[in-house]
């Protein structure tokens, strides 16, 4: 299913990515909305600056360092090994787009939503970013296993990589930037959401 993001450029592996992990968000949005529609209805207001404990600065290094703790998992799973297409990064990244769409189908935010246009605009402000950094930062690092077997389990390493021969392409380069970008701004973002 996934062999044909090995076969492709980075731009365009990086496409497919991000149309996967939104098809599979929004896939368990729909399953947590039909699933839960209570929680949409006479939903009691909560000031958003009771989720912002320490101000803009702490609330985006916490933030900040919670979705780099995801694309670090992103990144080492598809770095470590790959199975076939599959790697533990790319299984990372779907997992995340369903727990993701998941909490937003059954409004379960710490600051729940009146309406599901209020979570779709506050999605398209920060969630849509961070999500974007997911998929770039997966593009990125998933065609660079260092151990590639053909099946799972693996019976032997139809490929062995030396950590020192991992090399990344200016596009690729790009699109880690692009990543980081994505990251930080999507935490300002909700940081000055959070602390307003």
């Amino acid at each position: 299913m996934f062999s044909s993001l090995y076969k492709v450029g980075a731009v365009k592996r990086t496409i497919i990515i991000w149309f996967l992990l939104q098809g599979v968000l929004w896939a368990f949005f729909a399953v947590g909305y039909l699933a839960k529609p209570s929680a949409w209805d006479n939903v009691q207001a909560v000031a958003p600056s009771s989720a912002a404990v320490g101000g803009v600065a702490a609330t985006m290094g916490y933030i900040t360092a919670r979705n780099a703790v995801v694309m670090l998992f992103i990144g080492a799973g598809n770095l470590f090994v790959r199975f076939g297409s599959v790697t533990p990064g790319l299984l990372v990244l779907l997992v995340q787009g369903g727990a993701i769409g998941w909490l937003a189908g059954t409004n379960g935010f710490e600051v729940p939503f009146s309406s599901v246009a209020a979570a779709n605009m506050q999605y398209l402000r920060i969630g849509l970013w961070e999500t974007t950094a997911y998929a770039l930062f997966c593009a990125m690092t998933l065609t660079k296993s260092l151990l590639v077997a053909n099946s799972f389990p693996a019976k032997e390493w139809a490929e062995k990589h030396a950590l020192r021969s991992l090399t990344f392409s200016g596009t690729e380069k790009v699109l880690g930037l692009l990543a980081l970008l994505c990251l930080f701004g999507a935490a300002l973002v909700e940081a000055l959401y959070l602390a307003g």
